[in-house]
């Protein structure tokens, strides 16, 4: 497990490349951009966070392929609260920061060499209804 607040150089690339088979599995804390990658399910990673302050509502889980640079969100820590038959569907808005946060951890990456492209579609406006 490698806990990260700063870029993986082109070594530790390359090791995680070699020894994990191109593919690694990420806890992410979104507010306090940290990483905790391994090959272990983003459940244990997430532990590793909690020792450095992370709260659980701000730590996501994502699989990350190295070889293409594609990221899956399908993480049972995505789900903040138990709702039974829901999706773990994240957030546009979540998904945007977490890919700026694993172009930067994994710049020296050949697929993250260009910079992948923003979600365009503008999160919902919150709307304040007056309580009587």
């Amino acid at each position: 497990m490698f806990i990260r607040k700063l870029r993986f150089g082109l070594d530790e690339v390359n090791n995680l490349v070699g020894t994990l088979e191109g593919y690694v599995w990420a806890a992410i804390d979104i507010k306090k951009g940290i990483i905790a990658v391994g090959d272990e399910p983003a459940t244990q990673l997430r532990l590793g966070l909690f020792g450095h302050g992370c709260k659980l509502e701000d730590i996501y889980g994502v699989g990350i392929d190295l070889w293409s640079g594609e990221i899956h969100y399908r993480s049972p820590i995505n789900r903040k609260t138990y709702q039974p038959e829901s999706n773990l569907d994240v957030p546009d808005d979540v998904r945007d920061r977490i890919e700026t946060l694993v172009h930067y951890f994994f710049s020296n990456l050949p697929a993250y060499n260009q910079r992948r492209p923003r979600y365009t579609k503008l999160p919902d406006p919150v709307l304040f209804r007056p309580i009587r």
